[in-house]
């Protein structure tokens, strides 16, 4: 008994002696436990992890090393086309030019539209690329030659999302249709027809609804995916094989622009 009655005396004694816990120090806005850190955003299905769009900034900028003229990074997710993209004042300049050595070259480089500018907000940027032939291009790769997969619909999902990097941000698109736009002949000169300019700068209401309905028309397939006067795109032409008298234009729709300053 005795025993007993000096254990509980020495545990009273420890508890007594213990000092107090300090409790805990209360947070800026009331809380007393530390806030967990905000979760970023998932990335959409189209975007870039940080890690590969660092990657492409990095290109870009290598790409401009070697030749100035170099404005634009143009990508496909899928890696249909994955390649610069070249401006001058001269929409010709890099018509049979490789842009690496400046040397001629008979498909050339990708080229921008000369009157974009891609520090302004043109509603439709253009760029143009040649289509080459199979025999002189077996394995389907050189510029614009594979975008004749898009006039097949089954393809058309697999290769739906595109970017345009440059200097300043990431442009995220989806092709929204896929069409052949005829053009009339006018001394000598090949125009596209009315109601079918895929290379105006910007649209109006009026405009977009006809030319809506004519690429409604002309479109291989139909995406559905709608579009209208409110939205940017991206518009990619090339040739069409055994055909002179019509360009194959991819439209892209703009989904998403991000700053690169804004990631910084």
């Amino acid at each position: 008994m005795l025993c007993v009655l000096a254990v509980l005396d020495a545990v009273l004694l420890f508890l007594l002696l213990k000092p107090a816990e300090k409790p805990a120090e209360p947070l800026p806005d009331g809380n007393t436990e530390p806030s967990a850190e905000p979760t970023p955003e998932p990335l959409e299905i189209y975007e870039y992890d940080e890690a590969a769009l660092q990657d492409l900034r990095r290109e870009l900028q290598e790409d401009r090393e070697i030749n100035p003229d170099v404005s634009a990074l143009l990508c496909f997710q899928s890696g249909l086309i994955h390649a610069p993209v070249l401006q001058s004042a001269d929409v010709n300049e890099y018509l049979y030019k490789d842009w690496k050595t400046g040397e001629y070259l008979s498909y050339g480089s990708i080229t921008l539209e000369p009157e974009n500018d891609l520090t302004r907000d043109d509603q439709n940027t253009i760029i143009y690329g040649h289509y080459i032939y199979e025999f002189r291009n077996p394995d389907r790769t050189l510029v614009f030659t594979p975008l004749a997969e898009l006039m097949n619909e089954e393809n058309w999902e697999p290769n739906r999302y595109v970017s345009l990097v440059t200097g300043q941000d990431i442009r995220y698109c989806e092709v929204v249709s896929v069409f052949e736009c005829p053009l009339e002949t006018i001394d000598g000169y090949q125009y596209t027809r009315e109601g079918f300019e895929y290379n105006l700068l910007s649209y109006t209401k009026e405009y977009m609804t006809q030319y809506k309905a004519n690429i409604r028309t002309y479109e291989y397939y139909d995406t559905g995916v709608d579009f209208d006067e409110t939205d940017h795109f991206i518009t990619l032409q090339t040739c069409i094989e055994g055909n002179n008298d019509s360009r194959q234009i991819v439209l892209c729709r703009e989904l998403k622009r991000i700053r690169f300053d804004e990631e910084e």
